[in-house]
């Protein structure tokens, strides 16, 4: 039977501490020795706090309290915490002091302690072999005191779950509570988990669907739906497009913030990612993954970069290309395209800062550079790479000096068909002087025979076999191995 507090003890011994008609406490039997109190069988205490039950508790009494006239409150087997805020704790052992606003929670071999609540209409829960609580008092003078509990520390075989689907794995996790603008607590106990590894070896393990991540230390922020890690590396699972192979992101860098609300994850410093389909990208800048749900599926939308970066990718017959690029790098997957860009001052491409592409048998520097990208059969790629701007072409083998200038370049990475190309007015300037050659024309062809491997080098438009001399001053100023012939004819 439920029985109020001030009936069970008398009105002569509580005169002092005089406890509220809400303060009540129930139980199958009750021993009382004017200082400590010892329940058992289907203990249930209403408290500042919130509602206890549990099957054992043991009370000690405090002095010159207000309210609740005990200070120390331990539980025992089956332990139920029903906080005010709407949160709940469930755990073996409960031992909770008043005075020094503190409590300590256990549980059984092989059990955890876990703390449930409601966040953002998603469940959240944080479990761990033990926890420490710090409490807050809050005092009104015409008003009985309350409790909250201000932060959580979890230690040991620690979990925790958020969002919807998320879970992380680590061996300590501490949650606080939020600050208003104003500097007082929030209402809700939503604020910030930080999750800490056990070792090295052992390191926090992020985990959404197939997604993993591994980290150093995690930061959950449960207000804005923020996840933020510190060194992270790990998989991310996602669709290029509906029907297409399901694609996999490898990555790994200082930094990462996943923005889940945004279905966005921004990656910072020493920043690799390994797409099954672009291939290689890197950057010590900052590098943003943006993803779409679309039904049971997440597409990857976009990624883009910020500050230097380089993609290597490897064509149908396993050739490497590389491309090097200061300016931003964005992969657009509804285009189903990628650019590089150059930085520019005054609108103008800084020549410093041109992009660069080597391949194994030839190099070059570009303002642009565009990646077009196909299906064939239910995969993606790459089709045709496409550079524009003041390009400057050389053998990437010194000993075999080509050189060429033009204003775009596409090359076929199926065929392995390159077409240089001048704007109108101009000229390719094409030489390769281990075949004694010299081309000047409106494009320049350059195809691959797939059985024997030899080069075809083709002019097409206006062409001419020689160079004047105003263009061979320009080779020898953008190729400073370049050899001009001793006597340079016209060519006209």
């Amino acid at each position: 039977m439920r029985i109020p507090l001030f009936i069970l003890f008398g009105l002569v011994a509580l005169s002092a501490t005089p406890a509220p008609d809400s303060a009540a406490v129930s139980s199958a039997n009750a021993v009382y020795d004017g200082n400590t109190l010892v329940l058992t069988g289907h203990v249930l205490l209403d408290h500042g706090l919130g509602k206890m039950a549990a099957d054992t508790a043991r009370l000690q009494r405090q002095e010159g309290g207000k309210e609740f006239p005990f200070s120390l409150i331990d539980l025992t087997q089956n332990v139920l915490l029903d906080l005010k805020s709407g949160a709940k704790i469930e755990c073996s052992d409960a031992a909770l002091d008043f005075i020094q606003l503190k409590g300590l929670l256990s549980s059984q071999e092989g059990g955890r302690v876990v703390y449930s609540d409601s966040v953002k209409k998603d469940l959240f829960r944080l479990l761990g072999k033990n926890v420490d609580l710090k409490i807050a008092k809050k005092e009104e003078s015409d008003k009985k005191s309350d409790f909250e509990i201000e932060t959580i520390l979890a230690k040991g075989n620690v979990t925790i779950e958020f969002g919807q689907g998320f879970s992380l794995d680590a061996d300590r996790a501490f949650y606080r509570k939020v600050q208003t603008q104003e500097g007082a607590p929030s209402k809700e106990f939503q604020g910030i988990v930080t999750a800490y590894p056990k070792d090295a070896k052992t390191p926090c393990r992020l985990t959404h669907g197939a997604d993993l991540i591994d980290a150093e230390t995690v930061d959950l922020d449960l207000v804005s739906q923020r996840v933020t890690l510190l060194h992270p590396q790990g998989v991310l699972t996602s669709l290029i497009a509906p029907g297409m192979q399901k694609g996999e992101i490898k990555f790994q860098s200082d930094h990462l913030l996943w923005d889940h609300a945004k279905n966005a994850l921004t990656l910072k410093g020493h920043v690799k990612v390994h797409e099954s389909v672009l291939g290689l990208l890197t950057t010590d800048g900052e590098l943003e993954i943006a993803q779409q749900q679309q039904k049971q599926h997440r597409l990857l939308k976009s990624i883009r970069t910020r500050g230097s970066a380089t993609l290597d990718f490897k064509d149908e017959t396993d050739k490497v290309h590389h491309l090097l690029g200061h300016g931003p790098f964005h992969f657009d997957r509804e285009r189903l395209r990628a650019t590089f860009d150059s930085p520019k001052r005054n609108g103008l491409t800084v020549p410093e800062k041109q992009l660069f592409y080597r391949s194994e048998d030839l190099a070059l520097f570009a303002n642009q550079a565009q990646m077009e990208y196909t299906d064939a059969e239910g995969r993606l790629r790459p089709s045709v790479l496409t550079l524009t701007g003041n390009i400057r072409l050389f053998s990437a083998d010194e000993n075999k000096p080509r050189f060429a200038v033009g204003d775009r370049m596409s090359l076929s990475t199926t065929t392995r068909t390159l077409i240089l190309t001048a704007n109108p007015g101009k000229r390719v300037l094409y030489t390769d002087d281990t075949q004694g050659m010299k081309i000047a024309a409106q494009e320049v062809h350059i195809t691959r025979d797939p059985e024997t491997h030899e080069e075809r080098v083709q002019g097409v438009g206006n062409v001419k076999f020689s160079f004047t001399d105003e263009e061979n001053t320009l080779l020898k100023k953008l190729f400073p191995h370049y050899k001009p012939p001793t006597k340079s004819g016209s060519g006209e």
